[in-house]
């Protein structure tokens, strides 16, 4: 009676179990798919966005990372991933001068002057010694002043005060005022105690990256953007869609179906573990 009623059991949590597998083997989950991207990117394509024009430099599946997004296939270490390069006329770049230091303006060195103050707006440029001056500049800590060293064919040397030697000039730059700097006209942006801050404008190739799913924004100019997710059907193609949230709706749809496959699984699992120990026990041994 014991191993009877122990076989219907046995039975019922075998064919549980062989259904839920069939389930799991047949079960097609839901796609995620773009029907009408906005932008449609290979490598080497242009996307045009009010003045400004991005070009895909760079679609692929680089390995090494984890693995990719929704939609897009990409497992273990490969992640799916574009960037897009766009050139930016009016990029501003900076140099900062510390004090103290020695700077370069055209062909010239300077040691850079900063007088200490609560309002400060200028700076001194001294020049320096040359390379084949048989002169060099040296800093007494103790006095706080700068000297040049002259070093004569006996071997004796000569200090001079650096600020009243005749053979070196004084230039002053001041805030907000236009120098040559390295081939480009730059604006001298911010004169403080401790450095000078230059500016100036020029181009600049600029890049945004993204991998499959992710969301961005791709300005139009340098206020306004538009915001969209990226789905990569092929491993050397990306579709850009606006519709983020119908794309988000698609990933919520397959990740409700990878949760109830999940719970299948659970059903698998347990059935087979109560097959084994309902076996296990029909067949222990009974006391008379």
């Amino acid at each position: 009676m014991q191993r009877r009623a122990a076989a219907v059991y046995i039975a019922f949590f075998l064919v549980l179990a062989a259904g839920s597998y069939a389930f799991i083997a047949t079960a097609q989950g839901p796609t995620i798919s773009i029907d009408d991207p906005d932008h449609e990117l290979e490598n080497g394509s242009e996307l045009t966005l009010g003045e400004r024009t991005y070009t895909a430099t760079s679609v692929e599946a680089s390995s090494g990372g984890g693995g990719g997004g929704h939609g897009g296939g990409g497992g273990g270490e490969e992640t799916l991933e574009a960037t897009l390069t766009w050139t930016n006329d009016s990029a501003v770049f900076s140099d900062t001068w510390e004090d103290n230091s020695t700077v370069t303006l055209g062909e010239t060195d300077y040691h850079l002057f900063i007088q200490n103050g609560t309002d400060v707006s200028e700076a001194t440029l001294r020049t320096v010694p040359g390379n084949d001056s048989g002169a060099n500049l040296t800093y007494d800590g103790q006095a706080e002043r700068w000297y040049v060293v002259r070093e004569a064919d006996d071997g004796t040397r000569e200090l001079t005060p650096y600020m009243q030697d005749e053979e070196f000039s004084n230039e002053t730059i001041s805030e907000g005022q236009q120098i040559d700097y390295q081939g480009n006209q730059t604006t001298v942006a911010n004169v403080s105690n401790s450095s000078i801050l230059l500016e100036w404008s020029g181009e600049r190739t600029e890049e945004v990256s993204f991998a499959d799913g992710e969301v961005f924004i791709l300005n139009s100019s340098q206020t306004e953007g538009t915001e969209f997710v990226a789905h990569f059907p092929s491993e050397d193609r990306v579709l850009l869609s606006s519709d983020v949230e119908g794309y988000e709706s698609q990933v919520a749809e397959q990740d409700h179906f990878h949760e109830r496959i999940n719970g299948v699984w659970g059903i698998v699992i347990i059935s087979s573990i109560a097959t084994v120990l309902l076996t296990a026990l029909a067949y222990l041994p009974r006391k008379e």
